[in-house]
C-alpha cells in the first residue's frame, strides 16, 4: 500500500473515531450537565468536560471530509483534479485553525461564530449541488456521491443541534453565577434533549458512510 494511502486511511479512521467515541461521551455527560439533583460544582464541572471532548467530533468532521475527497480521488471513487483536493485541504485547515480559535477565545470572537455557522451553510449548498451533479452527470461515481450527501447530513444535523441549543447559553450562564431557577433548569433540559435524536441521526450517518467505505452496503 502506497505511503500516501496508509496516511490518508489512518487520518480518516481516527477521525471517525473521536467523532463518535466523544460523541457518546458528550451525549452521556449530558444527562449529568442537567441533573438537578447534583451540586452546582459538580454541574460546572461535567460542562467543562463536556465542553472539551465536545471539540474531537468537531476537529473530526473537518478532517474527515479531505482525508476522504482525497482518498476518492487517488482510489478512482471521484472524478477531481488534485488543484481541487489540494484546495480542500487549504480550506478544511483553515476551518480548523478558526474552531480551535473559536474554542479558546470563546465569547471574545462572537463573528467568527458567525462566519464559522455561514461556512457551514456554504458548505452544505456547495455539496447538495455537488451531489446532484454526480447523479445526473456522473452517475458512475454515485458511491462517493452517496458518502457526500450523508457526511453533508451530519453538518445539517450539526446546525439544528445550534438551533435547538440557543436557549441553552443564558440559561447555563444563570447555573455558573448561581442564580439558576427552576424555568432555567428546565430550560437546559428542554435544549439538551430536542437535540438529541439530531446527535443519533448524525451517528447513523457516520455509520452509513462507514458501511459504504466497507463496502457492506
Amino acid at each position: 500500500m502506497p505511503i500516501e494511502i496508509g496516511i490518508l486511511k489512518l487520518i480518516h479512521i481516527l477521525c471517525l473515531v473521536y467523532w463518535l467515541g466523544a460523541d457518546l461521551g458528550v451525549f452521556y455527560s449530558s444527562y449529568y450537565l442537567v441533573n438537578e439533583k447534583l451540586s452546582r460544582d459538580t454541574r460546572i464541572n461535567v460542562s467543562k468536560i463536556l465542553f472539551f471532548l465536545d471539540q474531537a467530533p468537531r476537529i473530526s468532521m473537518i478532517l474527515i471530509f479531505p482525508s476522504g475527497i482525497h482518498l476518492a480521488k487517488i482510489l478512482g471513487y471521484l472524478n477531481i483534479t488534485y488543484s481541487m483536493v489540494i484546495s480542500i485541504w487549504l480550506i478544511a485547515l483553515s476551518w480548523l485553525i478558526l474552531v480551535c480559535v473559536l474554542h479558546i477565545k470563546g465569547q471574545a470572537v462572537k463573528k467568527l461564530a458567525l462566519f464559522d455557522y455561514w461556512m457551514r451553510i456554504i458548505f452544505v449548498l456547495g455539496m447538495s449541488y455537488v451531489f446532484l451533479y454526480i447523479v445526473i452527470n456522473q452517475p458512475e461515481y454515485i458511491w462517493a456521491g452517496k458518502k457526500i450527501l450523508a457526511f453533508t447530513l451530519t453538518v445539517i444535523c450539526g446546525l439544528i443541534i445550534r438551533k435547538k441549543l440557543r436557549s441553552f447559553e443564558p440559561a447555563f450562564l444563570s447555573l455558573i453565577e448561581g442564580k439558576d431557577t427552576a424555568e432555567s433548569n428546565q430550560i437546559l433540559k428542554m435544549s439538551i434533549a430536542s437535540s438529541r435524536p439530531f446527535v443519533v441521526l448524525i451517528w447513523a450517518c457516520l455509520l452509513f458512510n462507514t458501511a459504504l467505505g466497507l463496502h457492506l452496503i
